[in-house]
């Protein structure tokens, strides 16, 4: 039997990238996958793929900066499954502008769908699971929560933000049975970062690599959590740069 077989997860920036790769993976395992994003037509090609490779998916087009869109899209979740045990807050931007360019706007922004959007997500997902004392929460961070790059005030204060809300969340939830987690992804293969597919393998990860990660933690049994974790390519700087 597949490792996630009657599982179901809400996987969010679903169209492309870590997310579309993510609801593959995870269908692939035998869970159901509610999938959101805000570009419909992407969303119905990719359920239509799962479906044809015999899996379970139901596409909910979404802002997760809309608080009224993050709420049918959970309540979609439990009409249609009567449950949740994963979501994973993967919907965000990348950001490059410099720090004395940042206007107030952009970085409201890049809060609201970095940061706010994972927040709607994740208080939806935590009082599903709550209910039904058990549940995973997994959030997309960034190796730039840990190590920013220039010109990234926005993008890197994002990230590092989300270390603490998913900290606060495995704190609340222990109590309830709900786990969170965050995956600090380098450099990888998606639409957020052109050029990375001209790197070489040893520069930038596939999605599908990312994918594989959220794969083994979704599988974890309830017990069991990896809180935070750092996943690179072996020849991205990070030891011994400076």
């Amino acid at each position: 039997m597949a490792r996630l077989e009657g599982r179901v997860a809400v996987v969010t920036g679903a169209s492309s990238g870590i997310g579309e790769a993510t609801a593959l993976a995870l269908t692939a395992e035998g869970s159901a996958v509610v999938i959101a994003a805000r570009r419909r037509d992407r969303l119905e090609a990719l359920v239509q793929r799962i479906a044809e490779a015999g899996g379970t998916a139901v596409a909910q087009a979404t802002d997760v900066t809309s608080e009224e869109q993050v709420e049918r899209l959970f309540a979609l979740a439990q009409e249609r499954f009567g449950r949740l045990d994963l979501l994973v807050n993967n919907a965000g931007i990348a950001d490059h502008t410099p720090t004395e360019d940042m206007t107030l706007a952009r970085w409201r922004e890049i809060l609201d769908i970095n940061l706010t959007s994972v927040f709607l997500c994740s208080r939806a997902a935590y009082r599903l699971m709550k209910a039904q004392k058990r549940g995973r929460i997994l959030t997309i961070g960034s190796i730039s929560a840990k190590i920013p790059r220039p010109h990234n005030i926005g993008y890197a204060s994002t990230k590092a933000a989300l270390v603490a809300m998913t900290h606060t969340l495995a704190l609340d939830g222990r109590a309830h049975g709900i786990t969170a987690s965050i995956l600090h992804p380098g450099s990888t293969i998606t639409e957020l970062t052109p050029g990375m597919a001209d790197r070489p393998p040893s520069l930038a990860m596939a999605a599908e690599e990312v994918a594989r990660m959220i794969v083994v933690i979704a599988g974890l049994p309830d017990e069991t959590n990896v809180f935070e974790t750092l996943m690179l390519p072996i020849g991205q700087p990070y030891f011994g740069r400076g």
